[in-house]
């Protein structure tokens, strides 16, 4: 209804579209249904990366890797009683490399000054990687905006989590 997802015709995979504020497609991630692919299309801007942002944001915004972690939370927040349609949630659309160099990952970047944020919840993934950018973006937004660490209880990552509320925890092949 409000053409953030698809379908490509051609390997079947899932597109999640990011808009820039005139509401123009910028950004498109593509995950396979079928396989591991993960993948942007050629000319992506990162900073506007998948996101579900109400009409008046409260200052407070989600932030995750990756677009089907987003929708992950999203349903969760549903299944639990919540409106998931009155917080604001952030793909990254992946983990930075820029954070190693200290700079913000350009959707963060990008969120952060277009909107009044006060609070940053991490729901970034519990391994090396989503560990260490957490860290690093507790470093580097320290001061400026309160920091909430909210990793996933179960799994990897909010999917895993998701997959463990709903007893879905055997891999895709056992389906």
């Amino acid at each position: 209804k409000k053409e953030l997802l698809y379908e490509s015709a051609s390997y079947h995979s899932v597109v999640f579209v990011g808009y820039d504020n005139s509401g123009v497609p910028k950004y498109a991630n593509l995950r396979g249904t079928r396989s591991g692919f993960k993948g942007e299309a050629p000319g992506s801007d990162k900073r506007f990366a998948f996101q579900l942002v109400p009409e008046s944001p409260d200052g407070i915004v989600h932030v995750f890797e990756s677009a089907i972690d987003l929708l992950s939370y999203a349903t969760m927040v549903q299944l639990e009683g919540g409106s998931w349609q009155e917080e604001s949630l952030l793909s990254l659309g992946g983990i930075s490399k820029d954070l190693t160099t200290g700079k913000l990952p350009l959707a963060l970047d990008y969120y952060l000054k277009e909107n009044k944020v006060e609070n940053i919840l991490l729901h970034l993934d519990n391994d090396t990687a989503g560990r260490n950018a957490t860290k690093n973006l507790r470093q580097m937004l320290k001061g400026s905006y309160a920091v909430q660490e909210c990793p996933p209880h179960h799994g990897k990552d909010v999917n895993d989590q998701l997959k463990h509320m709903l007893g879905l925890n055997r891999e895709a092949e056992d389906y």
